[in-house]
This record gives structure tokens, sequence and C-alpha cells, in this order.
């Protein structure tokens, strides 16, 4: 043989010696010559110089000559003649030739020499490094230990070689060889050592298939955590450990840096029994039975049925492709994997499966030696499952070899009795739950019941081994906490499938209760240890439960661990999921230098414009990790200003500037920040906008921080510049600070995906009920707020920089809002009423809508509301086990295992609202603490106390109403504490009967020492605590009734001192950490509290006041949360003081008030801004308590506190005003003089010292303030407070006009520069203060209380507020506007009138009896009354002409006020009404208009009307019995029954007693009406020239229409004679009216004649006719008053008598009254002008004959007319003769 070409020199140095040695042991060996021959024949060619001659034969093609070959640098030919002879060692059967040729083979490998793939299938270097890995596989027949070493290592040098690559064919024999030398080998090293290679094999196998690369980095396994050493080798110690480890690391180290090209070639083969590479057969689970492992499987011919039913429904699944693997039928030759790493990794997984599923001979069943290949198979595959990449979870192929081959093995092997076997399958069916369930459902709900529910479940013959396997195995699943919820979502909720959580839960208890009345063969300390790790699986279900939960709600988890078990086990492998490195390095960019421009004046330019923007950006970088450092910065590098409008704009337009620390920075409480915040916030003009619109605008520039307590400032700044922008948007700024929370609530909740119930318009409305001061805004305005931000939402602006989170950021935006307002959101809404079978129903169709993908088998459960039906199902079953154990059992890890499962069973159903569950938990574990029965405590109540303080701790936020339960046993707890301590009871300080403290002495007289040393009443604490109650009778202080024995005394001592194990810093964390419970928690949390106090309180022998005290505590803790949260707190503390504070027992009202004075000093340091009613509500228990306490000590106390707060608070004090004020003025109407002697001494102090802060902020202080002075103006006690109080208000007025505090509340209300105000009485630009309503609240308080003051019984008090009232009217009118005089008038000084026109519009027809006796004795009680009345009537009438100028509008209600007192049927109220009217009209005449004028003669015409007496029932008797009937029907129902009750003596008084109030009546009315004619008389003499001809026949016709009526009753003769029958009780003359119409006629010719005499041209024609019509009348009524009446029918005559009758004296009387009248008129008729006359005179001419002829009573009217006849008639009479002539 010639020398080869070239020869790589390791070639050369590795494979000459190994000849050598083959040579030397060959040589003498018959058969080995050849071999020997051969070697040498190689040793000279290797060792000979180059030569370019072959020695082939000379048929082999060049092409084959010069292929290369799998030996590096070297030809085929060349490559095979090396190798050949090795392969021949190899298969020598002998060891010594063997052993060089197998280790050189193996150096070969190892120095990455060889290269290429191994397989028979495919070409000549494949085919020949197939020959050499089977020659050295068929090493291991030598059955020696070096040898076997040698043979696994060569082999794991082969498959872990990134050069050479074992596939196929080779793999499968390497797998077979080493798992042959496992069985077969006698040494323990060597089996140690096999196992561990084949497993770091397929580890490596695997993890290549998953990276789907030859060249991935590979790990040496950890052989320690590998080796089972307990299993098959007991003998193998830790040397052996290291031994394998060094001899895996030492290969794995050689292989791991060489890298050689690789290359890929198919190939193509035969395979052999097990390891049988070819097509994978469609086989099904009926082939599989007819092979010899069928007689095993006869005994479980019920679970293959299950199992063949299951894979059968499979197959719609799988898409029809198949039976079992869902494949058709392929080539023999070749699976069809694309894929060759993902082939072999299929093969090996498959041949294992077979391998695990091999039965021995029957006698080896129970022995662990024949089963070695079983549970190595068993091993390997448990590994390579625990530790599958996403490749093997996922990939359809290894999925269905799974269905196929694994789970028969499965099936096969579950129920072997060989512990070890049934271990194996625990674990891998472990491994295929936790990792390969999500398409493995129907197989899984087989296995299931088959391994883990039968074990369970077997209470008959229950095998503790298997048991416990079980129980560790479920215990150790439970460590992945979606496994046990999606069992029950995919099993549980489908009717189709097994119950396997139910049966699971109810398995455990019965394993956890024990067999009772069944015989087992467990020993004590067996069942104990079974029973507690049922126990401990039942806690971990919990857990499990509970972990699940918390990630889905996102709850924080206070049970989770520092470190968790990784639930792959033991061993520390991944085989997926790495990345890969791909051997290039980058080079590094070249870098590119810039020049620097030279130009001088440009680089300064630069320079500066650098430096500025360089100091800017290192502002906002400092800014963007600390605000305040940043902010300060900027100011000192000239960047900002330093003043807040600058720094606010600056954070408004900088780009750059992180969103989110913007709004912490604004968020800040400090001073500085809060003034920037403010000014931030004002720069927004919001004027016009909606809340929604104006929320969008505010949020856009920053993001709310992250504390609530920040959120709360900003929003509240918000809500007050919102109401500023728009005043009538809202009542208060309260308003829409709570509507911003609760639109931006309504944001989330209509566009978070997480929301599945989102929030109705309907529900939107009916929580904003109430909102605007106790009133519903507008439905329409909250329809259309919803309705917007469902359409639109409001985003508030990102930074720009932040990275944006992509999944999960709507998953916890819902959670978000709730965690940083501390607000709860309801997150279940409407699901909670949901039954547990509408969820199951919801989880079936879900699953079978899901079993028909053939991509989702499983359901995946992510819906909490699962958990709730999981804890139906379960919840009794672990009550009942925790219960029973932790009753009865003694052991510390059983006692512990219960209490965990309490805390994590309160947890969940907590957490999920299940209220029914969660009390049954909470009650169960607070009786098992025996605080209720202190003799009986042990060790494990203890350990039950501190689980009830952990639960508080950590689910406070969920308890709600059982917080009362916890709450119970802490204060049952201290009062037990207390009493070891020896501390004095509360009692000693608190009870109402002291007395009850000397029953101690009559106790047993066997008491301890240690008690007698506790002091007084600690015996009789002690006996009370001794007496053993139950848990609902007991009370929060562990009393009971019953005797007490020194066994229970002493039992007491003894347990006194097992409480010192909690600690009381333990109790006092629970109302610590009260503050950190979410706003919805706190509120249960108060509520309970006060509840347990109440309890403590109820005793009045033996109170207690430790709940009392933690009352104040919360408050305090909690006191600075947001405010709408706390509002929320304080309406139960609120009520709670308010009950306390009423308490019969006076100590412990004081201690309540004082707790709630000092809650009242802390809450008034925070600042309230203005419209905000806080403070005021905070304040309001005082009020309640001050009206409801009897006890004179609590009210005082209550004035001082109040006092206290005013005098050290009282820049602070903003609302709380209003409730200091009202705590005032129920201390005004006090019993007790001391109370109001010191009540107003402290408000004369406010006032004087601090008026300025009264309404700094608050309008309605103010008016508190008024209503307060007003108050102590009616003590009873000092006519000195009411004049001192009168004095403060005539103060608040001065104190108003001036502008002390107006000015800076109307600034503030309207915030416009443009306003204008009254300073120092001085008016100043017109100024119309109706525009400011705060105007109007502060003035009209006040004058409304004086007004209030006139009608004091006290005539002092009453003239005082008189004249303060009209003081001030006067004094500052000036600067009211007309808005606000109409309210006066309308409010103020009308109402001072109320009184005494209560009956104003009486009629003749309707006026009563009674209401003529009212008023007939009016005048003699309510004299005072009328004269205060006058008074005060002339007073409003000068204000009125006063400030005429601005109220003259008004003069509609001032005629409407004066004409209703003329109208009164009372005389003196009329004669005031008519002066008032006349004092009107006589100073404001000469300021009305014509149109004024107008008014003011129609309200004259109108009282001229409406006084017009009635003699109706004084001239028809007809008539007044009508009035006297219609009387009785209304008093008694019907006619007859008021006859009957009713003599004709009652009857006849009645009668008279109506006729005298009818006289009375009328004789007033013509009094006012005398009255009424005087004041239209003198007004028209004063105002004649200003009086329109218009107005001046107005008020004639009221006169005339006076005239007419008093004639008419006048000329009724009969009524006449009537009136002089009644003789003197009418107290009138004869006529009746004839004054009234004498003097009505006279002034009706003055009015007349005043128009006719001045001409206007309007109204004269119609003036002269009604003048000469008038005369006529007074003429034609003198003239018929001698006439002789004859009253007749209608159809009579008169006849005329012969001769004239003298007139009587009371007719010439009559004559001579109507004279005056008569000659006044006669006077009219002469003065008229020639030509009017002489037209008239045929009219007068027949009237003055009648003159002529009639008798007088007087001479003067003869004078007259005999003047008039001989100057005016006779003329005419002569002109006319004479023109007959």
């Amino acid at each position: 043989m010639a020398s080869f070409a070239e020869v790589d020199y390791r070639v050369h140095q590795i494979v000459v010696p190994a000849l050598e040695k083959i040579i030397k042991n060959a040589s003498w060996r018959k058969g080995h010559s050849k071999l020997a021959l051969q070697c040498k024949s190689l040793i000279d060619s290797l060792s000979g110089p180059p030569s370019s001659a072959s020695s082939y034969p000379p048929d082999s093609p060049d092409s084959s000559c010069s292929a290369p070959g799998p030996l590096s640098n070297l030809s085929f030919l060349e490559s095979e003649a090396i190798l050949a002879p090795l392969i021949a060692a190899c298969s020598s059967s002998f060891l010594k030739i063997a052993e060089p040729a197998l280790d050189c083979v193996q150096r070969l490998i190892s120095h990455a020499l060889l290269h290429g793939e191994a397989d028979s299938s495919a070409g000549p270097s494949a085919r020949l490094l197939a020959q050499l890995i089977d020659a050295s596989c068929s090493c291991h027949s030598l059955a020696d230990d070096s040898m076997e070493l040698l043979v696994l290592k060569t082999l794991l040098t082969a498959v872990t070689s990134t050069s050479l690559r074992i596939g196929g064919d080779s793999l499968l024999l390497i797998v077979r060889t080493i798992h042959d030398l496992y069985l077969a080998s006698k040494n323990p090293v060597n089996q140690t050592t096999a196992k561990a290679s084949l497993i770091q094999m397929l580890v490596i196998v695997f993890r290549r298939m998953e990276a789907d690369s030859s060249t991935v980095p590979v790990q040496p396994i950890v052989v320690a955590d590998l080796i089972d050493l307990t299993a098959d080798q007991p003998s193998v110690d830790g040397n052996v450990t290291q031994f394998v480890q060094a001899f895996i690391t030492r290969i794995i180290g050689d292989i791991d840096g060489v890298l050689n090209s690789r290359s890929t070639t198919p190939s193509n083969g035969f395979h052999d029994r097990t390891f049988e590479p070819t097509t994978v057969e469609s086989t099904n689970p009926t082939d599989l039975l007819d092979s010899t492992d069928k007689d095993m499987l006869d005994a479980k011919h019920w679970e293959i049925s299950m199992y063949k039913s299951a894979l059968e429904g499979r197959k719609v699944e799988l898409g029809g492709e198949g039976a079992v693997l869902a494949m058709e039928r392929e080539d023999d030759d070749e699976v069809q994997i694309g894929s060759r790493l993902r082939r072999d990794a299929f093969l090996v997984f498959r041949a294992l499966c077979k391998l695990s599923m091999k039965t021995p001979p029957k006698e080896a069943l129970a022995d662990p030696s024949q089963m070695k290949g079983k549970i190595l198979a068993l091993e390997v595959l448990k590994i390579l499952l625990e530790n599958a990449g996403d490749i093997f979870r996922t990939t359809e192929r290894f999925l269905g070899a799974i269905k196929q081959y694994l789970c028969l093995s499965l099936l096969k092997n579950s129920a072997s009795p060989l512990i070890i076997i049934f271990q194996l399958s625990c674990s891998i069916f472990m491994s295929l739950l936790s990792r390969f369930r999500p398409r493995l459902k129907a197989e899984i709900g087989v296995f299931f019941p088959m391994i883990i529910l039968r074990v369970l479940e077997n209470v008959s013959q229950p095998n503790i081994q298997q048991k416990m396997i079980v129980l560790r195995f479920l215990e150790k699943l439970c460590i992945d906490s979606h496994i046990f919820v999606e069992i029950f979502a995919n099993y549980d909720c489908d009717v189709h499938s097994p119950n396997i959580f139910e049966r699971m839960v109810n398995g455990l208890l019965k394993t956890a209760q024990g067999h009772s009345g069944a015989a087992t063969t467990f020993v004590p300390p067996q069942d104990a240890m079974m029973k507690l790790e049922a126990m401990r699986c039942l806690v971990a279900i919990l857990r499990s439960m509970g972990e699940w939960m918390n990630k889905q709600m996102r709850i924080p988890d206070p049970h989770a661990s520092s470190c968790i078990e990784s639930i792959s086990g033991n061993v520390i492998i991944s085989m997926g999921g790495l990345p890969l490195e791909n051997g290039n390095i980058e080079d590094p960019a070249e870098r590119v230098d810039s020049e620097t421009i030279n130009g001088v004046s440009e680089a300064a330019v630069l320079e500066q414009c650098q430096d500025y923007e360089l100091g800017l950006q290192e502002g906002i970088s400092l800014f963007n990790r600390k605000p305040k450092e940043g902010i300060q910065f900027l100011i000192n590098a000239k960047k900002v200003g330093d003043s807040a409008e600058e720094i606010a704009s600056f954070l408004k337009s900088t780009s750059g500037l992180s969103k989110i620390l913007i709004g912490d920075f604004l968020g800040e409480r400090e001073e500085f920040s809060l003034k920037v915040m403010h000014a931030y916030v004002d720069t927004f003009d919001f004027h016009g906008m909606e809340i929604d619109e104006a929320i969008r605008a505010f949020l856009h520039g920053f993001r709310l921080p992250g504390e609530a307590q920040k959120i709360d400032r900003i929003m509240e700044k918000f809500a007050e510049h919102y109401c500023k922008c728009n005043p009538n948007t809202f009542t208060s700024a309260g308003t829409a600070y709570v509507l911003a929370y609760s639109i931006l609530l309504l944001n989330i909740d209509a566009h978070n995906p997480m929301v599945k119930h989102k929030m109705s318009a309907d529900n939107f409305i009916r929580n904003s009920r109430g909102i605007d001061g106790g009133k519903d805004l507008p439905e329409e305005y909250l329809k259309s707020l919803y309705e917007r931000i469902s359409r639109n939402e409001i985003k508030m602006k990102e930074d720009d920089f932040a990275p944006q989170p992509q999944q999960s950021a709507c998953h916890t935006t819902i959670f978000a809002l709730d965690n940083i307002l501390n607000i709860s959101i309801d997150k279940y809404g409407d699901k909670t009423t949901e039954t547990s079978e509408d969820v199951i129903r919801h989880m079936q169709e879900h699953t079978t809508k899901n079993a028909r993908k053939s991509d989702s088998v499983s359901c995946s459960a992510k819906d909490v509301v699962i958990l709730r039906s999981m804890m139906e199902v379960c919840w009794a079953p672990m009550l009942a086990a925790f219960s029973v154990a932790l009753d009865q059992s003694d052991d510390l890890a059983v006692l512990s295992a219960c209490l965990e499962g309490f805390r994590y069973a309160i947890h969940v159903t907590a957490a999920l609202l299940m209220k029914t569950q969660r009390d049954a938990f909470v009650t169960s574990l607070a009786k098992f603490t025996s605080l209720h029965s202190a003799a009986d405590i042990r060790q494990k109540n203890i350990d039950a106390i501190k689980a009830i303080i952990l639960i508080a701790d950590e689910d406070g936020n969920y308890l709600q109403d059982a917080w009362e339960h916890v709450l119970t046993c802490v204060s049952r707890f201290e009062h037990l504490n207390l009493l070891g301590e020896g501390a004095p009871p509360d009692a000693a300080f608190f009870a109402i009967q002291q007395g009850e403290l000397d029953k101690s002495k009559k106790m047993n007289p066997s008491i301890l020492p240690v008690l007698k040393k506790k002091g007084p009443g600690r015996l009789q604490q002690a006996a009370a605590a001794a007496r053993r109650g139950s848990y609902d009778s007991a009370g929060v202080g562990g009393h009971a009734s019953g005797m007490i024995t020194s066994d229970q005394m002493s039992n007491l001592v003894s347990n006194l001192h097992l409480l010192e194990q909690v600690g009381i810093s333990e109790i006092n964390r629970i109302f610590a950490q009260s503050q950190k419970l979410n706003s919805e928690a706190i509120i249960y949390f108060v509520k309970a509290l006060c509840k347990v106090t109440l309890e403590e309180l109820r005793s009045t022998s033996d109170p207690r006041v430790f709940s009392l005290t933690k009352v104040v505590e919360i408050a305090h803790y909690n006191m600075s949360r947001i405010r709408l949260v706390w509002s929320h707190i304080w309406n139960v503390l609120s009520d709670f003081f308010v009950t306390v504070g009423c308490s019969d027992n006076l100590s412990v009202s004081i201690f309540a008030i004082d707790s709630l004075r000092q809650l009242a000093m802390k809450f008034l340091d925070r600042e309230e801004l203005a419209n905000y009613n806080f403070q005021n509500e905070f304040m309001k228990p005082f009020i309640i308590v001050m009206r409801k306490s009897k006890a004179v000590e609590i009210r005082e106390l209550i004035i001082r506190c109040v006092s206290q707060l005013v005098f050290s608070r009282v820049k602070c004090v903003k609302s709380g005003w209003r409730s200091l004020f009202m705590v005032f003025t129920i201390a005004s109407y006090d019993e007790h003089k001391n109370i109001v002697l010191l009540a107003f001494e402290i408000l004369e102090r406010i006032i004087k010292d601090y008026f300025p802060y009264i309404t700094e902020t608050e309008n309605a202080a103010f008016s508190d303030c008024i209503n307060c002075l007003i108050a102590f103006t009616n003590s009873r006690f000092s006519k000195d407070f009411s004049m001192q109080a009168i004095s403060f208000l005539i103060f608040c007025a001065t104190k108003l006009a001036e502008g002390d505090f107006g000015n800076k509340m109307v600034a503030s209300a309207n915030n416009a520069p443009s306003s204008t105000w009254i300073y120092k009485g001085k008016k100043t630009n017109a100024t119309r203060l109706a525009d400011k309503d705060d105007h109007l609240l502060l003035w009209f308080p006040l004058l409304a209380g004086l007004s209030e003051l006139t009608f004091d019984m006290r005539a002092e008090i009453r003239k005082s507020a008189l004249q303060a009232l009209f003081d001030t009217l006067e004094n500052y009118g000036h600067i009211f506007s007309l808005p606000l005089w109409d309210k006066v008038f309308d409010f103020v000084l009308f109402p001072l009138f109320d009184y005494v026109k209560h009956a104003i519009e009486p009629s003749g027809e309707n006026m009563q009896p009674e209401d003529f006796e009212n008023d007939s004795s009016e005048p003699d009680q309510d004299v005072w009354l009328y004269e205060t009345c006058k008074l005060a009537l002339e007073l409003v009438v000068d204000l009125f002409v006063r400030f005429y100028d601005m109220v003259n509008p008004l003069l509609g209600k001032m005629l409407m006020l004066l004409t209703s007192f003329i109208k009164r049927p009372h005389q003196s109220l009329a004669g005031i009404g008519i002066a008032a009217f006349t004092r009107l009209i006589s100073k404001a005449g000469s300021l009305l208009t014509e149109e004024k004028w107008g008014e003011a003669v129609l309200s004259l015409k109108e009282a001229a009307v409406a006084t017009i007496p009635d003699f109706s029932l004084i001239s028809s008797d007809t008539y007044l019995a009508d009035v006297i009937k219609e009387t009785t029907q209304i008093s008694f129902g019907s006619s007859t029954e008021g006859s009957a009750r009713y003599t004709n003596e009652e009857l006849e008084g009645k009668k008279a007693r109506t006729l005298y109030f009818a006289l009375t009546d009328v004789r007033c009315r013509v009094a006012v009406q005398l009255l009424l004619i005087q004041a239209v008389a003198e007004i028209v003499n004063m105002f004649r020239d200003i009086l329109s001809a218009k107005n001046t026949i107005v008020l004639f016709e009221a006169l005339h229409s006076i005239a007419l009526h008093a004639h008419k009753i006048n000329s009724d003769n009969e009524l006449r004679s009537r009136l002089i029958d009644l003789g003197p009780m009418t107290q009138m003359q004869d006529p009746p009216l004839l004054r009234l119409e004498n003097e009505s006629y006279y002034l009706c010719l003055t009015l007349l004649q005043n128009v006719v005499r001045n001409p206007t041209g309007f109204g004269e024609t119609e003036a002269i006719s009604l003048l000469v019509n008038l005369c006529s009348q007074i003429l034609q009524v003198y003239v018929d008053v001698p006439k002789i009446w004859h009253p007749a029918s209608a159809a009579a005559k008169q006849v005329r008598p012969l001769w004239q009758i003298p007139t009587g004296s009371s007719k010439r009387r009559e004559l001579a009254a109507r004279a005056s009248v008569v000659v006044a008129t006669l006077h009219v008729i002469c003065e008229m002008e020639a030509n009017s006359f002489k037209k008239k005179l045929a009219e007068f001419f027949p009237l003055l004959s009648c003159l002529i002829s009639c008798e007088h009573g007087s001479n003067e009217v003869q004078e007259v007319l005999c003047e008039m006849l001989d100057s005016k008639v006779g003329p005419l009479l002569l002109q006319a003769c004479s023109n007959l002539q």
C-alpha cells in the first residue's frame, strides 16, 4: 500500500499507537493474522513518504478516490483504509484487540477528526461511519468492566459530538446498547454510568430537537440529583456519584469547544425489534393487547375499555386522520418527519415507551431487580416529560406518540404492584397533567380517576405507600395554581366528564378523617402521617386556588414564599428556549469625527445657545428624576421664574417633562407645590365647557399621580376652579368634585375590556343621586354625560419616552385607579348573584364549543367566578376537616396545617364575596380561640388567636361583616391581657355604680394569691373571665353566668400567662394598618369596630373603653384618606359618636366628646378649599349631641371644646363655622343660664376678635352667625344678652358695608377684574350687586333677622330691633341693587305687617261673625303691636321715598301693602294705612311719573270700592236668617242637625250677635271711607297741578261710586226706619251716610272743576259733561229730600197733594246738611262759561225752579240761587225775550 498523500498529524498520533497494540495482541492469535497484516500495512502507509501512486484496484473510479471521507482531510478510500482495521478489531470479540481499537475510535471522535452522519442507508461515508458505530456497540458483549466504561465513553462521545452526527438506526442502536449494558452489567459503577450516560444522551437529543440545531450548547447533568440511590443501587455511595459526575463532565468538556462543518444526507436502512425506526404503525390498543403483555392487563379490562372509548372520541378532534395517532399508513421505510432531529427524538421516545411496556416473566413482577429495564425507561421518560420544550408539547406528532404509546404504558404500569413503578407512573402522569393538559383532555379524564381517585377513594383496603405517593403528588401538583382550576373547569363543569375535583376533595376528606369503622393494617404513626399529608393536600389546594385568584384579580399574595420549588422535580434541566449563538462577531461601527466650526461670533452664539439648551435639558432630566430638585435647579439657572404662575406655565408648555412626575409634583402637599398646582389649574379656562370636556382638557398635560391624597388635592382644586368658571352649573364645588370621580370611574368601566358587565346609564344615574347638595342632578344631564363618556374615552396623555405595555395594559387598568384612590370598585357587579349552576352551565357550553376545535381541546379558565363554584363544592368538606382536626388533635403539625387552611379558605371566600362561607370559616376559627371561655385556653387556642390576627392583617380588604368576629376576639383578648397584667379595669373609671365593686368581698375565699394583688375589682373581673360560656353568649368581655370553681381559677391563672405569646403590638398593628385598607373595607372595619364598642359600653356596671379608644385611633390613622372616602367613614363615626355622646354613663360620654374634640383638632389642620362642606359635616356630632344630651356637663363640655377649636385653629376653620354657630344657637335656648352665658361670652369674643375669618370662604357661615345672634336676642334670662346681640348685628352690618370681608369673598367667587365693590359706604361705578349672589346672601340674613326681632314681646327689644333695621337700611341702602331691594321689601319689610294683615280682603258675603269678634278685640289686646306697626309703616314709607330712584319699580308692591291696610275691616289699621298712603304720595308725589300716578290713583280707587259699607244683613231679616242658617250648616254639616242643636233662644242670640257685628263693620267702613276721602282731598290739594285729567277722572269715578252708594243707602227709608228702630245700638244718625255722601259729592265737584279750570286738551269735554251731570244729580237729590215718599208696587202712581205739607225737623236738618254741597254746586254752575251755561240751562232750569219752590233748611241756598238768577239766568231770559220780539 502506498503512503497517503496527506495525513493529519493528530490522526497519525492517535491511529498508529492503536494499530501497534492491535498487532501486538493479534499477531499471535490464530484467525487474527490477517488483521495484523492489515494493520502493519496501514502503519507503513501512514509512516511512509507521500506518493501519488495508488495501490487501489484499477477499476475504482476516480470519483471514489477523490471523494472526501469521514476522516479529516482524507478521501473516502483513505478514510476507509484507516477505519477498516479499527472496525475489524472492534468486531473481533477479543478484549485486548477490541480495546485499543475502541479507544482509538473514541479519541478520533472527541478530537473531531471524524465528521459526517452515521447512516447505513446513505452514502459510502455514512455507511462507513454506521459500521464504525455498530462495531463500537458490539464491544459491550465482551462483559468486561473497563470495556463497558470505554463503550459508554465512546458512545456518549459520539452522540455528544458536534462533528459526528448520530441519528436514525445508529442512535437507536446506541440507546439499545446502553440499555442492555445497564441491565447486563454487574458493576454498580458501570450501571450508574450507563444510566447517567443514557440520560445525558437523550437530553442532548431532545435539546437539539427543540433548538433545531446540532451545535446547541449542552451542560452536563447533575448526577447526584438524577440517581435514586434507594431504587436499584442501594450500595452506591457518594464516591460512585463523584466518579460518574466526573465521567460525564469530562466527556462533555472535551466536546464543548469543537465546532465543525456539518453535512446532512437522507438515510434509509433496516431496523429490528424494539428500536425499529421504520414507519410509525397505525396501531391501536387492540393490537397491543395481542402482544405478550395481554395477560397482565386482563384484570384491568374495564380501564382499557375506558381508554379505548376516550381514544375513539379523539378521532374527530384529530381531524379524522386515523384511529390513534391520526396518521395514514406511511412508507415502511421512513417516518415522515421533515426535521431529522425531530425524527430522531420521536424514534427514541417511541422506543422508550415500548421499553417501558415490556413485561418480564410473572415471577419477576414483584422483584425490582427483574424490572430494571422498565424502571429505567420510566425514569428516562419522566425526565424527558418534566423538561419538555415547546416543540415536544405542541407538535402533533409527539402528542400522538404520547397518546398512542405513553398512555398505553401508563395504563399498564399504573396497576403494577411494584411501588417504584407506581411512583414513576404517577410522576409521568403529573408531568402530563402539568405540562400537556391542554391537548390531553380525554386522556387526563381517564387516568386521573384511574391513578389518583382510585387510591384516594380506596377505604376498604388502602395501601399506605400508594396513598402517600398520591398525596405527595397532589401537594406537589398544587404548586401550579392553574392546574386544579382548569381541572374543575374542564371536568367538573362538563356533564360528560367525571367530577374529578369534587371527588378528589372528598377523598382527601375521608383520608384526613381516617377510616371510621374499617379495620386497617396501618400502625398509628402511619395513620397519623397519612392524615397529616391529606390535610396538607387540602391546604395546598386552597393555597393554589388563592394564588390563582390573586393573579387574576391582581391581589398581592401575602402567602407567597421567596423561593418556590420547580414542579419539574429535582432534575434541573432545560431542553428549550435558550438563545442560539450565530458565531459571528460584528465589527464595531466606524466613528467619524467632525471638525469644529472656528468662526468667532458664530461660535459664541452657538455656545450660548448650547449652554442654555444644556442647562434646560439638565434641568428637565433632573426633574424627570427628582421633580423638586429639578425645579430648584431651573430657578437657580434662570431657566424659569420663581413664581408659582411661571412654574405652572413651564410645566404646562415645556416638552420632555415626564407627565407622571408632573402629576406627582402637583399633588404634593408642601406649600410651594400647592401654590404651583393652584396656579396650574387656574391657567385653564373652563368657561362654557361641560365637566367631562374640562376633565379631558385638564388631564391632557399630565397623568394623575399614584397616591390617593395627591389625586384628592388636584381634583379638589379642579372642582373649585370649574365652579368658578361656571358658577351656575352646580350648587357647590363638592358636587363637581364627586361627579368628577364618578366620571373617571365610568370611563374605566366603559372602556376597559376586563370589565365584562358594563355600568348602565341607569346605574350611573342611581350612583349619582343626592350629590348636588342633597338633590339630584337632572337626569338628562347625567344621561348625556354617560353617552359622551361611553362613546369617547378620556385618555390621559402618556410620556413620549415611556415604554408602553403591550399586553398587560388593558389587564391592569381596571385595578389601577382603585389602588391609587384607595377606592373600592365592585369587581363582580351582578355576577355575585349568579348561581353555581349557571356558572357550570356556562362552562359546559364553553367546553363543548372548544371540544369541537382541533386546536383547542380543553378550555383555559380565566374568570374568577369559576372559583366560587369550586369553593361551593369544597368549602364544607374542608371546614369539616379543619374543624374536627383542630378540635380533636394536639399535634403541632396538624394544628399548623389546619390554621393555615383556615387562613387560605378565609382569603379565598372573602375575596370572592362569599359571605356565608367566609363567615362560617371566620366564626369557627374565632370559636377555637376560646377567648369566651378563658379557663379552657390551651396552646392551640393561642395559635388560633395568632391566625386571627394574621388574617386581619392580610385579608382585611375582604372581610366585610366578618370584621365583627375578628374585632370581638381582639376585644376579648385585650380584656384578658389587662386582667393578666393586673391593671385596674375600665370599670374603675367608667362604671356608673361604684358600689358594685364591694361584691368582690363576697367571692369564693379560695382565691389564689396571684389575683389578690390585682387591686379592687380584679377578683370580680377574674371570676367573670373564668366562667365558661358559649361564643355568642359571652359578650366581648367574656362574661358568662354560673358559679366558678378553684380549678377554673387555677386554669385561668396559668392561661393568662399563655396570652403573653401574643404581643400587644400585634393587636395594635391591626388598627394601625387600617389606613391601608381600601375604601370599601375601611367602612366595614369602622362599622364593626363601632358595633363592638357599643357592646363593650353596654354594661353599666362594667363598661370597657378599649374599642372606644381604638375608634379614635383608626379615625386618626385614616383621616389622611381622600375626602370622598373619609366622608363615608365619618358618616359611620358621626352616628357612633352621637350615640356614645348621649350615653347615660356620664364618664363615657365625656370621654367620647373629648375624643371627638381631639379628632376635630387634627381634622382642622387639613386645608379646606372654598365651597366645600367637609368641616361642617365633621362637626355635626357636636350639634346633635348638644341638642339631644340631657346632661348639663356634656353640653357645657361641648361648648368649651368648640371654643378651644376656634381659638386654637381659627385660621383653619372654614365651613366649620356653621357647626360652631349652630352649637351656640342651641346653647342660647338652653334651660341653664350658665350654659347660655358661657356660649354668649365665647360668641362675643369670636365676633370681636375673629370676625374676618367667619366669612373668609363660606357665605353661609355669616348667615349662621346672624341666626346665632338672633337666637341670643330671644334669651329669656337677661335683656342684656338681647340688647348686646342686637348691637353685634349692627356691628356685622357695619363690617359688611365697609367691605372688610365681602371684598375678598366676592372677588374669590367671581374672579373677575372688572368687578366693583362698595367700600366705606361709598358708591363706585354704579354698582349692580344683583349680579353677585354673595352680596344678597350676606345682607339678607342680617336684615331678615332684625325683621323677625320686631315681633318680640319685649318692647325694648322690639323697638331696638326696628330702629336697628331701618338705620341699617337708611345708612347702607344706597349700595343695594334693585333685586336686593326687591328681596328686602318682600322678605324683610313686608313681613313686619303679616300679623296685622292676615285677613286683608274680607268680603261682605264671606265675613264671619268670628272675624268681627276678633277684630273688635284686637285694639284692646294688641295696642303695642299697632303702635309698632304704625311706626314701622311710616319708616317703610320714608325708606321707600328716600331711595325712590332705585326702588321706584317696586311702587306697585308698596301700594299693594298700603291698600291691604286700607281694606282691612279695622278702623285703626285702615287709618294707619291711609295715613301712610298720604305720607307716601305727599313725599314722593313730585317724583311720580304719569304711569306711577296712574298706579297710585288706581290703588285709591280699588281701596274705595273695597271699603264700601254693606247693609245687606241689616236691611233684610230674610237674608240675615239665611246667613245664620248657612253658618249652622257649615258648623254641623246639615240644616236638620243644626236646627236640632240650636234652640230658638240660641238662634235669636246668634242673630243678634251677627247683626251687631254687621253694624260694627258698617261703622268701620264708613269711617274708613271718610278718611279715604280726606286723604284724596289732601292729595288733590297738594298735587292739583301735577294730576292729569285722566288720573283725576279715575279719582272722580272712585269717589262718585262712594257717593252713589251713600245716596242709595240714605234714600232707603225702610233701612233708615230699621236703623231708627235699632236705637243706640247703631250709633248712627239719620240718614246714616249723609256726611259720606256730602263729602264725596263735594270732592267730586272739586276734581271735575280742577279739570275744567286747567284745560290740557285731554279729557276736558268729558269733564264738562261729567260736571253738568254731577251738578244735576246733586240738585235733584236736594230737591227730592222734602218730598213725601210713598212705598208702592211697581204699578202704583204717586199722587200729588193738593197743598204743600210743611217739612219736619229731621228733613230740615237733612236739608241744612246738604245745603253746603248745593251751594257749591250752584257756584260751579255760575262759574261755567256763558256758552256752556246757555247750552246746559235747559237741563238746569227745571231744577232751579224746584229749588225756588221747595223748602230749605238754610237761607244760604236761597241767597246763592237768587244771585245766580240775577246774574246768570235773568240776562239770558231777557236776551231770549228780546230776540223773540
